[in-house]
């Protein structure tokens, strides 16, 4: 199980834009909370850069309970460090250490981790889920771990399908947020191509679902753009030489085509 989960894990590094691949061309950051990000990260000071960071993480997260770990353990992410889900736990070293499982990996190239420790889950947040372009993309990786925390402990369903249904969830809790910068969202596309026929209908139907009534607008002025934005995004997906044959793209343009006028 803990290998499993540290497989499925790799994929969120696409969020932060950790490898072009999954990203395309950025839109400006908000310029205060970069000056602040880079500020945080530059500090000396082991102790606050932690608590600077920590800060901006709870900013971030808003209602969310968040926690500095504990440094009993240089080497490892542990249990013992972090308080479990739904709290969401900031480990300024996280990408110096090991993960949590019996085939360890090294964790210096993962915004978050999300793992169990005898069956309860936790999360943990790294440096880089402090993307200076916007809060935003912290909100979607505590969200990401949080989802898997929540819902998949025990599932013993393929790693793609637990992706998939994340991934989607995912989509449209943040789509709304962060559309500017064009994620080409990668791991959704992908996920969908690998998962169980019945995984890819509920995900498609939840994509048809929110672009008809796109959350959180609320007004029709709103959702109209959140829809302009989706139908940009297929656009570009399939202009993209990575994704223009994929399921996803073939199925949403489906989908989302206009109905045929009955005939006499």
């Amino acid at each position: 199980m803990k290998s499993t989960i540290a497989l499925a894990t790799v994929a969120l590094i696409s969020l932060t834009g950790a490898s072009s691949a999954f990203q395309e061309k950025p839109a400006t950051a908000p310029s205060e909370w970069e000056k602040r990000v880079t500020e945080a990260k530059a500090i000396t000071d082991e102790t606050k850069k932690g608590e600077a960071m920590v800060a901006l993480v709870r900013e971030a997260l808003g209602s969310k309970e968040v926690r500095l770990s504990g440094t009993a353990h240089a080497d490892q992410v542990h249990p013992e460090d972090n308080q479990p889900a739904p709290a969401v736990n900031f480990d300024p070293r996280m990408n110096l250490k090991n993960s949590y499982a019996t085939q360890a990996r090294r964790l210096e190239t993962s915004p978050a981790y999300y793992f169990l420790g005898k069956g309860t889950p936790y999360v943990v947040l790294g440096p880089r889920a402090l993307d200076p372009r916007s809060p935003a993309f912290t909100r979607m990786q505590a969200e990401h771990e949080l989802f898997h925390a929540k819902t998949h402990v025990g599932d013993p369903r393929p790693v793609a399908d637990r992706e998939l249904e994340t991934w989607t969830h995912v989509f449209v809790t943040s789509f709304h947020e962060v559309h500017p910068f064009k994620q080409k969202w990668a791991p959704l596309v992908s996920n969908y191509e690998e998962a169980d026929p019945g995984e890819r209908k509920a995900a498609l139907d939840k994509l048809v679902a929110y672009y008809r009534t796109p959350t959180p607008a609320v007004d029709d002025a709103g959702r109209a753009i959140i829809r302009t934005a989706f139908d940009e995004w297929l656009g570009r997906r399939k202009k993209d030489a990575d994704s223009s044959s994929s399921m996803l793209v073939h199925d949403l343009e489906k989908a989302l085509a206009p109905s045929a006028p009955d005939k006499d």
